[in-house]
């Protein structure tokens, strides 16, 4: 498994890192332009991501217009729906507008508010069926 980390800010970065490198490798991307880079690497090295976690305030691009990209960029390549990725957003945005776009037009599977707790990631991934259920 494979996961992708977007956000600004460092400190997320290295949190959902240290939350989640026992499940999957874990690729980080502090903009946009790093995030569609990486993601384009990844499919075109037959190994795509599995999850993409995306904050939605950047200074670039905002999150919602990076997952477009992502989502045409499998669309171009031909995944079908049940390859995609599941697309996670994290954000402190929590008014309607942006998480209307996030859940309808960028299709997120979960959507987490900051501040990030590790239970509520683990909780949300194991729901999405990502990581095994707590025995």
């Amino acid at each position: 498994m494979k996961f992708l980390f977007v956000d600004d800010d460092e400190s997320i970065l290295l949190f959902l890192g240290e939350c989640l490198a026992p499940y999957a490798v874990c690729v980080p991307a502090h903009n946009g332009a790093e995030a569609v880079s990486a993601f384009g690497r990844a499919m075109a090295g037959g190994e795509p991501f599995t999850v993409v976690f995306m904050d939605i305030l950047m200074p670039d691009m905002d999150g919602n217009r990076v997952v477009r990209e992502l989502r045409h960029m499998e669309q171009a390549q031909g995944v079908p729906e049940a390859g995609r990725f599941k697309l996670v957003m994290i954000s402190v945005c929590t008014d309607t507008k942006n998480v209307n776009e996030s859940f309808f037009d960028g299709l997120a599977d979960a959507y987490i508010p900051k501040p990030l707790r590790a239970d509520a990631l683990l909780r949300e991934l194991r729901k999405l069926g990502m990581i095994p259920a707590v025995s």
